[in-house]
């Protein structure tokens, strides 16, 4: 029986995001409403895909469909939002063997490459896979050049001292109780958000770069998300708001989202900010910390203290030299 490739009616949203928790390779940016916001402001079309294999679902691909001066490209995810990952999120059943399912999976890949090829026709194609997709090669056997990436991944399933033993001395020394009471580590709502995408922003300006993730993007995610689901944390030292860090969550990750300035104070407070959203996030049963930053060098220098996991995810890209070229002005590694 072949695998049929639809698009999903907006209509079962409910539907989806089940199906994105069953997932292995389901995240935060796979959740519908994430997808509508995402939608919005990348100016694109969202396509929606999933595969069944008669009654059986066996997985979703949203991709996004963008022009840009007449040309026609297809991204997931899209470009300028700040999102490392998105693209396909398959489900496979334990009581199949390999033969069975990789066939399966790439059946459901070509399925859904043929669709965005016939409805589509696109110059150029990217897309990055999400961690929990482990099998680049349906792409690579169609004409893509895959590509690895990589993420740094903290394991929250463990003691609060383990977690904290593991870390370099040069972090963990900053993360004893402070005595004299001189921070203060909270939640915040739209108004933190506000100050940490300024933060950020005057961060960039000050190096002659310029900050692509619009405030509004942010704060529709916010309001459009389940409860819970974007976290700004602000740190106040001294009473006043220092710098602060928003996370993405789902059922079992949190994500680095943005944030972590460089304010003016004798103390790391950055790392501070991490260790308290480590210890909530574990409270709640999170399982994993995603801190991306580990395709660039002078972010790993950082990030490597926390003593993660390098976790990989896939690139896919396919289009001619000029288009590739002119595509990569899109690109934004964390």
């Amino acid at each position: 029986m072949s695998i049929e490739i639809t698009e999903f009616d907006a209509a079962d949203r409910d539907e989806w995001n089940e199906l994105v928790s069953r997932s292995a390779a389901g995240t935060f940016f796979h959740h519908y409403d994430v997808l509508e916001v995402i939608e919005e402001h990348a100016s694109a079309r969202l396509y929606p895909l999933v595969g069944h294999k008669g009654q059986e679902p066996v997985g979703l691909f949203p991709f996004f469909e963008l022009r840009n001066k007449g040309i026609t490209m297809a991204f997931s995810p899209p470009p300028e939002l700040g999102l490392l990952f998105l693209g396909p999120a398959t489900l496979m059943h334990d009581g199949l063997k390999r033969r069975k399912q990789e066939r399966r999976r790439r059946r459901f890949i070509e399925g859904c490459l043929d669709i965005i090829e016939e409805r589509v026709n696109p110059r150029y194609y990217r897309f990055c896979t999400p961690v929990g997709y482990e099998d680049p090669r349906p792409f690579t056997w169609n004409e893509y050049e895959t590509s690895p990436l990589h993420t740094y991944r903290l394991d929250l399933e463990r003691d609060t001292e383990e977690i904290k033993r593991s870390f370099s001395k040069s972090l963990r020394r900053y993360l004893d109780p402070d005595e004299d009471n001189r921070f203060v580590i909270e939640e915040g709502d739209q108004d933190a958000i506000r100050f940490i995408h300024e933060q950020v922003t005057a961060r960039y300006e000050a190096q002659d770069k310029t900050y692509s993730i619009p405030l509004e993007f942010l704060l529709d995610l916010y309001e459009q998300s389940a409860d819970g689901h974007v976290r700004p944390y602000i740190a106040h030292v001294d009473g006043e708001r220092v710098s602060g860090i928003i996370v993405l969550e789902d059922k079992s990750t949190i994500y680095f989202s943005e944030g972590g300035g460089k304010p003016d104070i004798d103390f790391p407070i950055n790392d501070i900010l991490h260790w308290r959203i480590i210890r909530d996030a574990r409270e709640r049963g999170i399982e994993t910390y995603d801190l991306y930053g580990a395709n660039t060098p002078r972010i790993c220098e950082y990030k490597s203290k926390f003593n993660s996991d390098l976790a990989t995810y896939y690139e896919a890209e396919k289009g001619s030299l000029v288009m590739s070229t002119a595509a990569k002005l899109y690109k934004k590694y964390g």
